[in-house]
């Protein structure tokens, strides 16, 4: 189409839409929206949205949320760079001593992950670092599924 059939169709379509009668809203939408709104505002905390959710707890979830980004941007940056298991065991034993015989298995499995690593080459480790992310995520979305699949009610939307 050239511009002027464009401006003109656009004209039309302005000049019949005006022409409609105004539409009037149902007698119960005013109830619907208020009865909405009141159980929206019934519900509890961890099911709102986390801008919603009381500060204390909000902070409590960033620093969770920090730390574990934190520790996986750690890690892959030290497997990118071909860490060693003792220099790293010796910094997180220092911090945290009164955590030693659970260290020694978390030591145990990061030494066979470095033999791993180096028998099979980074980009196995990326490729399982992906595969794990794309889990979380797949987890994370069908959880997400089933909680508005259970929370679901389809009288509110009559």
């Amino acid at each position: 189409m050239d511009n002027e059939k464009e401006k003109q169709l656009e004209e039309l379509i302005h000049r019949e839409l005006r022409n409609l009668p105004e539409v009037p809203a149902p007698p119960t939408l005013l109830h619907r929206v208020m009865l909405a709104v009141h159980e929206n505002a019934r519900r509890p905390w961890w099911v709102r949205s986390w801008v919603n959710w009381p500060l204390g707890m909000q902070m409590i979830s960033l620093a969770v949320l920090l730390a574990s980004a934190g520790l996986v941007s750690y890690f892959l940056g030290a497997a990118w760079d071909g860490f060693s298991v003792t220099s790293m065991s010796s910094k997180v034993v220092e911090s945290f001593a009164w955590l030693k015989p659970i260290w020694e298995i978390v030591a145990a499995l990061v030494g066979a992950a470095t033999v791993m690593l180096r028998v099979t080459g980074q980009q196995f480790l990326l490729i399982g670092a992906a595969i794990v992310a794309l889990a979380y995520v797949t987890c994370v979305a069908l959880g997400t599924v089933c909680v508005r699949m259970a929370l679901y009610r389809p009288e509110r939307f009559k």
